[in-house]
């Protein structure tokens, strides 16, 4: 599914290879969900959430878009 969102904007990215990028961003966000989750639930507040969620953002972005 995320490959298909991807493919609808690729004339925005600056990766080639779909199948990949797809791989590195599913599982970036799984294993920051993951280790956030099980390993570090004390410091989940509101408020680190929704950072967690815009530096996640940021990171899939970045390395989709190319932004430094």
């Amino acid at each position: 599914m995320f490959r298909a969102y991807l493919e609808s904007h690729r004339h925005e990215l600056r990766v080639d290879d779909l199948e990949l990028a797809s791989f590195v961003c599913v599982t970036s966000i799984e294993a920051l969900t993951h280790n956030a989750v099980l390993h570090h639930s004390e410091m989940l507040s509101d408020e680190t959430l929704d950072a967690l969620v815009d530096e996640s953002a940021r990171l899939v972005t970045g390395y989709l878009k190319g932004y430094s």
